[in-house]
């Protein structure tokens, strides 16, 4: 996940201050390796891994960072492999973190693997939407943006929260922000939506214009004008279908490539050949969370 690659000091932060799990004292943190396969042939690879350091350099512990989207019965079988595998590699503590966007899938987290009857037991360090911190400071929100934009997620019926997370996402680079906006508008119920949308287009910043649709609307331009144009022959309202529908796949095809989501060949033609308006709708708004584009298609 882009929050802690980005910034790997929110992973021990998180879990310190927030989960209230003790993390040694360290100098820095910076990723490690997220690909946990060994031998051959079934990978496993978590969303990130923090290793954090001491000032001699010796490896102190590492955080496995891993965004649970939703409930997954698979989790409780390769989470323990994850843990036994960086631990071995590393050779240093290990905890899991899970990150959850909603209470259901949180709630699940929590619940604690079992190995052997009435043996010991594996819990990952959960972080939902119970106890994801409410960051309404706006200069707090600017010192940890990424940190800002779970609790938006988390806390986006509170105004204070969605402007705090604005501000935050003002000093980001653009690809970043436009990731990270669309992470929070793809979690915030219907009536928090269009708060957030209010903000971005009302706001005093520059890149208020709402920078995810900024790739939405020059898809469907590009795609309505050769619309309009096939509409001479075709009839107006037919070209205007057509050009919607191509507007979308290149809105989608943009957004993609702007997350850097890799496109097999295969998913690329099925976009390409969509004619249904619905379909594309609904893709777009997968589109900002999936890891591979086909997950859209599930």
């Amino acid at each position: 996940m882009r929050l802690f690659h980005n910034r790997p000091e929110l992973a021990p932060a998180m879990l310190r201050d927030t989960i209230g799990f003790p993390v040694p004292d360290y100098a820095h943190a910076e990723l490690g390796c997220t690909d946990h396969t060994k031998l051959k042939p079934v990978p496993f690879k978590s969303d990130d891994v923090v290793v954090l350091y001491d000032r001699e350099g010796a490896k102190v512990m590492a955080i496995i960072a891993e965004v649970q989207q939703k409930k997954d019965h698979d989790k409780p079988y390769t989470w323990p492999l994850y843990v036994a595998t960086v631990r071995e590699i590393l050779r240093c503590p290990v905890r899991l973190m899970v990150v959850c966007p909603d209470s259901g899938t949180e709630e699940w987290a929590r619940t604690p693997i079992e190995f052997e009857a009435g043996g010991a037991a594996f819990a990952p360090a959960v972080l939902g939407p119970s106890n994801t911190p409410v960051i309404d400071d706006i200069d707090r929100a600017r010192r940890l943006p990424e940190l800002s934009v779970l609790s938006a997620t988390a806390h986006g019926d509170n105004p204070a929260v969605l402007k705090a997370a604005e501000s935050a996402l003002d000093a980001l680079p653009e690809h970043t922000r436009l990731i990270y906006y669309d992470f929070i508008e793809s979690k915030l119920s219907a009536a928090a939506r269009q708060k957030w949308e209010e903000l971005m287009t009302t706001g005093t910043y520059e890149w208020q214009s709402d920078f995810a649709r900024k790739y939405v609307s020059q898809g469907r331009a590009e795609g309505l004008a050769e619309g309009l144009a096939e509409g001479r022959e075709e009839g107006r309202l037919q070209g205007q279908v057509a050009g919607l529908i191509k507007g979308e796949r290149a809105a989608l095809l943009r957004i993609l490539h702007a997350r850097g989501v890799p496109v097999s060949d295969s998913a690329r033609d099925r976009i390409i050949q969509c004619v249904n308006l619905a379909h594309l709708e609904s893709w777009i708004d997968r589109a900002v969370a999936v890891t591979d584009a086909d997950e859209l298609f599930e």
